[in-house]
């Protein structure tokens, strides 16, 4: 019996598609565990085998592996930015791709004990981590686990990066302020032990020395990471007399602009405003906000997809680029 015949035959006693078939047997594709199982017996009983067919029979039964693959978010973001819900469905979507469950681990910034029990009871075969942090903790520890780690960002050791160039798409921002007429320009981020918020702040500040503008350290507001504080980096930039104001992410977008409106200050007519990371609340906002876009799902997945690939011994970068766009809308044009 050839080949064909066997999947046709396999199909037919379980009463599922040939494509499915063919999934379960070569180990690629969305095929639950059960199918996967009761194809294989069928095909067993046919007296049919391939290689593929046989890794499969390694990962049904208990193996050293446990295909969980950690992905962890910081509890402090949870219910923030769009940004790492989106990662978090593209990197589970390609994991499950390949076979492996996503364990979501939750940790404060900055710390691992979260990560140990799992770790220790050898259920993570690898770790994806949604964001960089300066002096990461964990990571040497993951280390001496042999336990492979993927980071959606940039600037860290022992760890394959996924990234886009948050440096190049802040001064591109930055640049278009300037191109309207901004010449006194304001940065508010987050947490600035972010490495992300460090970039776009040396991307902001170089988009204000291409033009040979002093960027006024009076109105660089960091660590700005609730309502209240970025109320007052707000109404202080507005009295030292800025012209345009750069956030950090959409969240501290929506606040400052929120804030202005509560000050009777016009976007665009008083104050140009714009992002440093895109949303769907950014697009549909009225007016629009110009920001730095990037694919966030798309992040995920070639976190995951990396992950995979450091997995099975055939990726060997250090750095995975992702590609962004500046997209200028209302807040940014000059009258």
């Amino acid at each position: 019996m050839n080949d064909k015949t066997n999947l046709n035959e396999i199909a037919r006693i379980l009463n599922i598609s040939t494509t499915t078939v063919s999934r379960a047997l070569s180990g690629t594709g969305r095929v639950s565990k059960e199918t996967r199982k009761k194809v294989i017996e069928i095909a067993e009983e046919l007296g049919y085998s391939t290689p593929s067919q046989r890794r499969l029979d390694t990962f049904i039964k208990p193996t050293n592996h446990s295909h969980n693959i950690g992905v962890v978010m910081a509890r402090d973001l949870l219910y923030e930015s769009d940004f790492f819900h989106q990662c978090l469905l593209g990197a589970a979507s390609a994991l499950a791709d390949h076979n492996y469950e996503t364990l979501l681990i939750l940790c404060n910034t900055d710390e691992y004990e979260p990560l140990r029990p799992a770790a220790e009871r050898g259920d993570l075969d690898g770790v994806i981590f949604l964001r960089a942090i300066s002096g990461e903790k964990s990571h040497p520890y993951l280390k001496k686990k042999n336990i492979p780690v993927v980071v959606v960002g940039s600037g860290v050791k022992n760890a394959l990066m996924v990234d886009s160039n948050n440096l190049l798409a802040c001064r591109e921002l930055c640049s278009n302020l300037v191109n309207c007429g901004c010449k006194n320009i304001s940065f508010i981020c987050g947490n600035i032990n972010y490495t992300v918020n460090k970039n776009r702040l040396d991307g902001v500040l170089m988009g204000m020395t291409d033009y040979r503008l002093e960027p006024n350290p009076n109105i660089i507001f960091k660590d700005i990471e609730s309502f209240s504080s970025c109320k007052i980096a707000v109404e202080t930039a507005i009295q030292r007399r800025a012209d345009g104001i750069i956030c950090g992410d959409e969240v501290t977008t929506i606040w400052t602009y929120d804030i202005l409106t509560q000050n009777g200050i016009s976007v665009p007519k008083d104050i140009l405003l714009a992002s440093c990371y895109d949303s769907k609340a950014l697009s549909h906002h009225s007016p629009t906000i110009s920001a730095a876009h990037v694919d966030a799902r798309k992040m995920g997945i070639e976190a995951g997809e990396a992950m995979c690939r450091l997995l099975s011994g055939t990726e060997n970068r250090r750095f995975i680029p992702v590609e962004h766009t500046i997209h200028l809308r209302e807040s940014t044009r000059s009258f």
